[in-house]
């Protein structure tokens, strides 16, 4: 099992357009109404390809209820809490280009009374036992990045590893507390924290491991079509699938992270501890990911849309090698 949080979740509207032109009217060609935010998505993903998964997030009567809804009908289970403040809506605009323009809202206020019925019902959870808690996007107001690292010692009380996606503020506290047994920034939001650019993948590798917070985390760093490095104490791997044609982005790092977590929980407790699991691991998340971009709004892959053996591996990559020069 594998329990995703989401504290900010969301409606994503999706618009389809030929051409999106600031300033004018714009129509559509087509829509697509998702329940969404991070952890949401990568629950989404991971029950669409047979993993035992839960979702946790706030909700309110309204828009959450049919965040509950949609999930509920699809067959993943949830476990919510009620909140005042409605569930933000989000926009995202895709041309016939696959130029993405997102337009997100901040998302409701939480209350100190809310906030600890969040924790509550996650403590309830992990006495399940879950392999994972996956701690994804960004923080509705009322919470700061403390948030995330006290979720992250919990989860640990129980046993849990404790996997986190998220940027800015959040991110630089869970990077820093060390609680994080896996973290999936993308390359901007590491250089973000790094307050420098990190060109190289030796740049990338060694800021990385600085923020190893036990000697068996992991980083999985999202270098777009540049494909991502698994970085952990043994090294890095990089991996890179064969060139796609992109319908949107929207979402595709959330099944990447999917697609790592899936692979971890099947793969044998041998094999996980070696370099060979590392391949597995990296390899399924880039080919999950990829599958993503090919499809329309945030439609998640299932087994018909991944290829794995589209993803190509370079153990240790040379620490000189620019970013922006690895590809297949």
């Amino acid at each position: 099992m594998i329990i995703t949080l989401t504290a900010n979740p969301s409606v994503d509207l999706t618009l389809e357009l030929d051409t999106f032109t600031t300033g004018e009217v714009n129509r559509s060609t087509g829509k697509h109404k998702d329940p969404a935010g991070k952890g949401i998505n990568v629950a989404r993903a991971l029950h669409k390809n047979s993993i035992n998964t839960a979702a946790v997030f706030p909700s309110d009567a309204t828009v959450g209820s049919w965040i509950e809804s949609a999930l509920s009908e699809v067959g993943i289970q949830t476990v919510t809490t009620r909140i005042a403040e409605e569930v933000r809506q989000n926009i995202t605009i895709v041309d016939a280009h696959g130029d993405t323009t997102k337009i997100n809202e901040a998302g409701p206020q939480l209350s100190e009374s809310e906030t600890a019925a969040l924790l509550s019902q996650i403590a309830g959870v992990l006495e399940s036992s879950p392999r994972w808690l996956v701690a994804a996007g960004s923080l509705p107001r009322g919470l700061d990045g403390s948030f995330y690292v006290s979720l992250g010692k919990l989860a640990h009380e129980h046993g849990v590893r404790f996997a986190v996606d998220t940027s800015g503020g959040a991110f630089a506290a869970v990077a820093h507390s060390g609680v994080a047994d896996l973290m999936k920034p993308n390359h901007e939001e590491l250089e973000e924290l790094a307050g420098r650019e990190l060109p190289t993948v030796g740049d990338v590798v060694e800021f990385a491991q600085s923020l190893l917070g036990n000697p068996g985390a992991a980083i999985v760093v999202s270098l777009g079509e540049n494909g991502a490095l698994l970085v952990n104490s043994r090294g890095s791997i990089w991996a890179g699938h064969d060139p796609v044609t992109p319908d949107s982005t929207v979402g595709a790092g959330d099944s990447t992270l999917a697609g790592y977590l899936s692979a971890d929980v099947t793969i044998s407790e041998e094999l996980s501890r070696h370099e060979d699991g590392d391949i597995t691991r990296i390899s399924t998340a880039v080919a999950w990911g990829s599958a993503a971009v090919q499809l329309p709004a945030t439609t998640v892959p299932g087994p018909k849309d991944i290829t794995i053996t589209a993803v190509h591996t370079v153990i240790n990559p040379s620490f000189t090698t620019a970013i922006k020069e690895l590809h297949v």
